[in-house]
């Protein structure tokens, strides 16, 4: 007995030997996640830093079911405090462990956890089928799961300036309340700066930014958000000497590990695909700046490559237009062969008394390596258009190929703008006075359009919306009467056709596959519909019927219940 109990001694004291070898668990980090919802895991560094930010990395391998493994960057919140946000996608078991640049430091290195994933329970679509994905050839997003996602945006380039509760949290219930699917912003206003270094001064401006990506998450929006600073202030910081490449790869790397565990889409900067039209000159207009050198490009690959997620990513471009010398396009874009481009943020606002610029969507459509193309910015409503622009520029990206539409309103694309506020504009058909403008944001926010455009994803959602074809000029699908303002798309089920002029002309279908259709008009501004019946095409031919009245309407041929097969 007294041996057998030296034995058993003998071997607690060597397993204690032992123990300070072994990795730390965090056995209070054990708990029980929804999948695709963000979870946070706090830290506790043991080392002295005197920059943390620059001195120390931090990275924490997750590990899942089917050994499915993601690293997700951390990030520091001050004094000893380091934080990393994970979204697991597969429920199951998780571990983790952690990977500090500074082995030594034993609060931050080596530490070891586990949680469990469980299926998310709620109503909200993008927990529900997981973060926006793009691939190869698809011109649409798509959740996790492969189902296509419909891309109804609003624009806030303000929105740390947006009082928090009396306005940010107002407008996102209304518009995810209104059917909008995508919130999008720009930094502009956020409480940081960045110029002189990462500082804790630093970190109650992202403070502020994290409960702003919180609650647009916890709405359902997916957050296309810009990175960082305006786009013009990098070019400036980079020439004054504020910015080097391995500064902007960290402020990238801490922006991934602050926001990439929420739904989001990834827009670079405000017009930096050319340059943020930074340093042209008077003589042809182009940028000084070149554009292998654009300092923005460095946060694009940073952003992709730190994204375990790879949620889509594009640079907002500039003005979007076949011009040579100011226009951008798919084929003039400096960032389209980037490895993490996978998506176009145009910025085009299309003619509204005349057909639009065909060749300009053919080029998206035709050399953007099929990637989606989304009108991401055009005319804001009572700035620039009115509610028939506002409405229109949505229907006609739609039906040319660019997947997605970004409305934006008067006060909340920019709030408390004074930007063209006291000038009179005019789209081509309307004209927006300074009194128009002078709107604020508890009126624009509920704009008859919102509703409008509501009325517009129910119709394209009601058929395989991306599926559709644009058709564009071509008159082997369409041959317009002469004044008819169109945009046209079909697939082999149906077709759409969109007339904006102020009278009643069409036009003439073509190339139409199917013996008989059944035809209707759909009232953009209603959501209603005006029964036409059944129609059989002659040799492919259809002689669209006059509109209603002289507003924008919409025909739909589709083969319904009553359509046949040929």
């Amino acid at each position: 007995m007294k041996r057998k109990a030296f034995k058993w001694l003998a071997g607690l004291l060597a397993f204690a030997a032992l123990l300070p070898c072994l990795p730390i668990i965090a056995a209070a980090e054990e708990a029980t996640v929804e999948r695709w919802r963000m979870h946070e895991i706090t830290f506790t560094s043991e080392a002295d830093y005197a920059d943390p930010f620059s001195d120390a990395q931090l990275d924490v391998v997750f590990t899942g079911p089917g050994g499915v493994e993601m690293v997700m960057p951390g990030f520091w919140d001050g004094g000893g405090i380091w934080r990393v946000r994970f979204a697991p996608t597969q429920a199951g078991p998780w571990q983790y462990e952690t990977r500090c640049s500074n082995e030594a430091d034993a609060g931050l290195h080596g530490l070891r956890g586990a949680f469990t994933c469980v299926p998310y329970t709620g109503e909200l679509e993008i927990y529900r089928r997981g973060f926006l994905k793009t691939e190869p050839g698809a011109r649409c997003m798509m959740y996790a799961d492969g189902t296509p996602f419909f891309y109804l945006g609003d624009t806030h380039w303000s929105m740390p300036s947006e009082p928090f509760d009396e306005m940010f949290t107002t407008v996102v219930d209304t518009r995810a309340a209104q059917g909008f699917a995508v919130y999008q912003s720009e930094p502009l206003g956020a409480g940081y700066n960045l110029d002189d270094g990462f500082s804790e001064a630093d970190l109650p401006g992202f403070a502020d930014l994290d409960r702003r990506f919180a609650y647009i998450a916890d709405a359902g929006l997916v957050h296309a958000n810009a990175q960082l600073i305006f786009g013009s202030l990098l070019f400036h910081g980079v020439q004054g000497g504020q910015y080097t490449e391995e500064y902007i790869q960290k402020l990238s790397r801490c922006w991934v590990a602050r926001y990439a565990a929420y739904p989001v889409l990834w827009t670079t900067a405000q017009e930096v695909d050319d340059d943020m039209y930074y340093d042209r000159d008077g003589v042809g207009g182009q940028a000084i700046y070149p554009a292998d050198q654009n300092p923005w490009r460095v946060v694009a690959e940073t952003i992709g490559q730190c994204d375990p997620y790879r949620q889509p990513l594009s640079a907002h471009q500039e003005y979007a237009s076949m011009d040579a010398l100011h226009g951008m396009n798919a084929s003039k874009s400096t960032f389209k062969n980037l490895d993490a481009h996978s998506w176009f943020a145009a910025q085009w606002s299309p003619k509204l008394d005349g057909s639009p610029d065909f060749a300009l969507t053919k080029d998206y459509w035709l050399n953007g390596d099929g990637k989606p193309v989304i009108n991401y910015e055009g005319r804001y409503e009572n700035l620039w258009t009115k509610n028939f622009g506002a409405r229109a520029q949505g229907w006609i990206a739609f039906l040319n190929g660019m997947f997605g539409y970004g409305y934006g309103a008067v006060d909340m694309w920019l709030y408390r703008s004074t930007y063209d506020i006291d000038t009179t504009s005019g789209d081509g058909v309307d004209t927006i006075t300074p009194a128009d403008k002078a709107v604020p944001w508890t009126q624009s926010l509920y704009f008859e359009t919102a509703a409008q455009l509501g009325h517009m994803r129910k119709f394209f959602e009601s058929m395989n919306w991306w599926e559709l074809t644009p058709r564009f000029n071509s008159w082997k699908y369409f041959i317009p009467f002469p004044g008819a303002y169109y945009s046209v798309a079909s697939s082999d089920d149906a077709c759409a056709a969109y007339f904006y002029n102020r009278t009643r002309l069409t036009g003439l279908l073509r190339g139409l596959n199917r013996a008989q259709y059944t035809a209707e008009w759909f009232n953009p501004r209603s959501g209603e519909t005006v029964g036409i019946g059944l129609v059989r095409p002659c040799l492919g031919m259809y002689l669209i019927p006059r509109k209603p009245d002289a507003q924008d309407w919409v025909l739909y041929l589709y083969l319904g219940e009553q359509g046949e097969q040929p």
